[in-house]
């Protein structure tokens, strides 16, 4: 019975193997030699191949066409002060906006008159706001918490009209379940931090079960959509080649600006780039006046 394995045969059946196969010892050619006829280098090109004329034939650009040229002398002057951008600069950019573009069920505006009749007043949103962003504090949530449980209660408000009965109790129950539920989506340690169980504890709510009903609930009028960019994300986008202490000083206070919108209910007709642009052009005023 043969037991020899193909590539054993294969081996055995080609050239013979050179004495030493080390860079001292051994003749490249002698290499060369034995590992061709086994397909483990390629075949010799034509002699031709490797011509003068042939190592002068231009490259194919990966350049689109319509690609607009940078002149030299932009590109000198530049050079030292812009940012390397990555390949998929304009790609992630595209995304974050078709993204924002795309949610199913954006927040409405008006819902505090539209959907809520009246009944809960810009003042209470604020409140709301605040109390969420101590809540989020005291737990060390992940950074961007905050704007993306204020878009998920906003959104749920826009669709579900909060019962008339304590409504304050409601509201805070909302709240906090959106936070614990934006912290899970910014990190997965967050189960680590909180639960359901610590926050009806520390909130005052009756059971950790109707956190967990809030959230189920919550999800189905968000239908699972809880990836939209935030104004938080687009300040992380629009100041990520920030290098140096006065750059990195003008993407914490266009944060902490982006972060004073979520308390006024009218920024809810702005977009999030948009607010987060404006948060980014007047923190380099602030900080930075003479180089506007």
């Amino acid at each position: 019975m043969d037991l020899m394995d193909p590539f054993t045969s294969e081996l055995l059946s080609g050239p013979p193997i050179p004495v030493a196969l080390s860079a001292n010892s051994a003749d490249t050619a002698d290499i060369d030699d034995y590992l061709r006829p086994i397909n483990a280098l390629p075949a010799l090109r034509a002699a031709d191949h490797y011509s003068e004329a042939a190592l002068e034939e231009p490259v194919p650009s990966l350049l689109l066409e319509t690609a607009v040229p940078v002149s030299d002398a932009t590109e000198s002057n530049n050079s030292a002060t812009r940012p390397q951008l990555s390949d998929y600069d304009a790609d992630i950019d595209f995304n974050l906006r078709k993204l924002e573009m795309n949610v199913e069920e954006p927040p409405r505006p008006d819902y505090l008159k539209t959907v809520q009749g009246d009944r809960m007043s810009p003042s209470m949103r604020a409140n709301l706001v605040i109390w969420m962003d101590g809540l989020t504090r005291y737990y060390g949530l992940a950074p961007g918490t905050l704007h993306r449980a204020v878009s998920y209660v906003d959104r749920v408000l826009s669709a579900r009209t909060l019962p008339t009965t304590n409504m304050e109790y409601e509201l805070h129950l909302l709240g906090a379940t959106a936070a614990f539920t934006a912290a899970k989506y910014e990190e997965r340690d967050t189960i680590f931090k909180v639960d359901a169980a610590k926050i009806a504890n520390d909130c005052g709510f009756a059971t950790s079960k109707e956190v967990i009903d809030v959230e189920c609930k919550m999800l189905a009028v968000l239908r699972y959509e809880l990836s939209e960019p935030t104004a938080y994300t687009f300040v992380d986008h629009f100041t990520r080649y920030s290098n140096g202490e006065s750059d990195l000083e003008v993407q914490k206070l266009a944060h902490q600006l982006a972060e004073q919108s979520l308390v006024h209910y009218r920024c809810l007709r702005f977009m999030p780039s948009a607010v987060a642009a404006s948060a980014v052009f007047l923190a380099r005023l602030i900080l930075n006046p003479m180089a506007s």
